[in-house]
């Protein structure tokens, strides 16, 4: 019976916690900003590297002899 007391209250800990984490209506956190700007940052790269890429191979099949 103790290991059900002992998990209702690691429950109740956890979910009191989730609910304050709901309360906080400061903005995004540092953690979320980061996150954002440098997933934002691999999708611009990916995106130039992709462009690069097509220009490329666009290049070489220009013909330029006779």
């Amino acid at each position: 019976m103790t290991e059900i007391n002992i998990l209702r209250h690691c429950w109740l800990v956890v979910r009191a916690r989730m609910d304050a984490m709901h309360d906080d209506e400061r903005g995004i956190t540092t953690l979320e900003a980061v996150l954002w700007i440098g997933g934002l940052a691999v999708l611009a790269i990916a995106t130039v590297a992709l462009i690069t890429s097509k220009v490329n191979d666009s290049v070489a099949n220009i013909p330029t002899g006779p």
